[in-house]
């Protein structure tokens, strides 16, 4: 008996000392993969997106599959007292004011079907000013072909070529696998082509609340170098998957075709942004999270401590704090209230989501400029097989008492189970065959639309 103890406790001495064993190479590969500076700026990534997709998660019940009609209307008010003002003496602000005026009186309709079971995708967009058409056309993809139409230079749908959207569906994924697929393709993207060799280490002292701290320092610097590099690394990887490609297809047709302008200055030569994460010392948990933009003698820094449900939000010109917020958030709720630097309140943001609804409310003065806005989401006259959605977007723009611009967007549409798409397509002709009028009319067509709207 004292024998098998014996035994028995040697094996079960083994047997833990290989679990020590195992668990120590266990926790050096995970603290290994922690301390690397790709893993604090991924899991930053990964913060942003989840809160993104948490605050525009739509609820399953108005989910209606992939075979469904969309059709409404689309109305704006606008106005400027700033632009009515200058456009007596001012031909920029006079054009301006009246693009105001022609899109406030401006109708919109608009339908869009989509029918996975017949591979069929419709649009169609019809904008009028009274009886003036300002735009009509119409998009359709069938059969794996893409045909657009718009009236007024075209009599028949053009083919503008292949495109293989459906083919991102497999047979279990819909649109929102899609959609998830996508997201989670692009932050995959962007935490792969953020690498080690771009972001700098430090071990600083820094105020976390109102104790100074030894942490870690992770930091990211985009000039515009940096930013066209890493839009030319996403663009590469969502046009070399064969599924991120095909969803955006529909969206982005020549995407293939699809470059970042090199000639185009995101940033001046003498700007940049550097986000800084700051890390406790052992186990690298998020402390602060920082951007500084600089712009010659200009410094501005955004801080936030804290979590993504309680935290503090400071703004700082030059080293001198101007704001600070608090900011608490739920899965369905957000409160921000914004102080200046004296300590006063000079603001609210606040978010509310349920099931059929979303509010979103900002009144803000900063400095000598007053915001108001109110976005509101609702859907509503919910049956089984549709309901009406209606958003809602009201804001003003105040600069020393004169309004700069306010308006009042409205979206109305009822989104139906089902689709019947029947275009016919017998008379529609290849892109090749158009006139070079035709050509050059559809090449012209936004800065023809622009300049009407402007007179």
């Amino acid at each position: 008996m004292k024998k098998f103890i014996k035994g028995f406790f040697k094996f079960l001495f083994f047997v833990l000392l290989i679990s020590f064993a195992v668990s120590l190479i266990l926790f050096g590969l995970y603290y290994s993969k922690i301390s690397k500076k790709q893993y604090a700026f991924g899991l930053l990534v990964d913060q942003v997106f989840d809160k993104t997709e948490e605050i525009f998660q739509i609820s399953s019940r108005y989910q209606l599959g992939d075979t469904f009609t969309i059709e409404g209307t689309f109305d704006m008010d606008l106005s400027s007292e700033d632009y009515q003002n200058k456009s007596a003496s001012d031909s920029t602000y006079f054009k301006k004011n009246q693009l105001l005026k022609n899109l406030s009186n401006m109708d919109t309709t608009f339908r869009f079907q989509h029918d996975r079971e017949n591979e069929k995708a419709y649009l169609e967009l019809n904008e009028k000013i009274g009886e003036e058409e300002i735009f009509a056309g119409k998009y359709l993809l069938d059969n794996s072909t893409e045909y657009y139409f718009v009236n007024g230079i075209l009599q028949n749908y053009v083919n503008d070529g292949s495109n293989n959207y459906f083919e991102s569906f497999g047979e279990e994924s819909d649109t929102g696998d899609n959609l998830t697929y996508l997201s989670q393709f692009i932050r995959d993207s962007i935490k792969k082509n953020v690498g080690e060799e771009d972001l700098k280490g430090y071990d600083v002292e820094t105020l976390i609340g109102n104790e100074t701290q030894s942490v870690g320092q992770v930091s990211f610097r985009i000039t515009d170098k940096r930013y066209k590099a890493l839009l030319k690394s996403i663009l590469k990887d969502l046009k070399s998957d064969q599924r991120a490609s095909q969803i955006l297809s529909l969206a982005f047709p020549n995407l293939q075709e699809l470059k970042v302008d090199e000639k185009k200055k995101y940033l001046k030569s003498n700007e940049s942004y550097t986000i800084n994460i700051y890390l406790s010392k052992f186990f690298f948990q998020p402390l602060k999270y920082e951007v500084i933009y600089l712009k010659d003698d200009q410094k501005e820094i955004y801080t936030y401590e804290g979590d993504f449900e309680d935290g503090l939000f400071y703004y700082s010109v030059n080293n001198e704090l101007k704001y600070r917020a608090n900011v608490q958030s739920t899965q369905k709720k957000m409160d921000i209230t914004v102080y200046n630097q004296y300590e006063k309140e000079v603001g609210t943001i606040k978010l509310e989501k349920d099931r059929d609804n979303l509010m979103f409310v900002m009144t803000l003065e900063l400095e000598d400029t007053k915001y108001d806005v109110t976005y509101t989401m609702k859907n509503k006259d919910y049956q089984k097989n549709q309901y009406v959605r209606e958003g809602n977007l009201i804001f003003k723009e105040m600069k020393d008492r004169v309004v700069t611009l306010q308006g009042n967007l409205l979206l109305e549409s009822k989104v139906t189970k089902g689709a019947k798409i029947e275009e016919d397509l017998t008379s529609s002709v290849l892109e090749s065959s158009l006139t070079t009028e035709e050509k050059d009319s559809i090449e012209k067509l936004r800065e023809t639309i622009q300049n009407r709207l402007e007179k």
